[in-house]
């Protein structure tokens, strides 16, 4: 990012988290497009969010101009999850057992919550949060599971 600005967002968050902590991020994936490409990342609660970035492609550099991270689903929290091309996404599970979920949506519901770096805004304790109620899956569903072998 050097010669360029800073572009930020802020991660959205539970209503019911305290306003002291902070959303940890634990996992991610990157899934290519025709039409782009876009990342999932997965919070220590679970959450995951879509992120996605709109640029400009100029004749020596691309510049991103605008950074938006959208509430997507909850699962477990998984050490690894991966966006296969078939349309379904593998998660190993932290502690649980490892899930095969299968697209339905791909987030892109204008009802569901956003923040944009476009929209950011600055108070006097930082930036101003966006907040999200956890909702049952919507975007993914579960299509097959492999037992934990860790025990109880």
């Amino acid at each position: 990012n050097q010669n360029h600005e800073d572009i930020r967002a802020v991660i959205p968050r539970r209503v019911d988290l305290p306003g002291e902590r902070g959303v940890l991020l634990v996992s991610q994936a990157m899934h290519k497009l025709k039409s782009g490409f876009f990342f999932l990342l997965q919070s220590e609660y679970g959450d995951i969010y879509k992120v996605t970035l709109t640029y400009t492609t100029g004749a020596e550099t691309d510049t991103v101009t605008e950074l938006k991270i959208k509430y997507f689903d909850t699962i477990p929290t998984c050490t690894s999850i991966c966006v296969l091309k078939t349309g379904f996404l593998f998660a190993a599970s932290e502690f649980g057992n490892h899930t095969l979920y299968q697209f339905q949506g791909i987030g892109d519901d204008p009802d569901d919550v956003e923040s944009s770096s476009a929209t950011l805004m600055e108070t006097e304790d930082g930036f101003q949060p966006v907040f999200f109620e956890p909702r049952p899956l919507k975007n993914i569903v579960p299509i097959d599971g492999m037992s934990s072998l860790s025990p109880v």
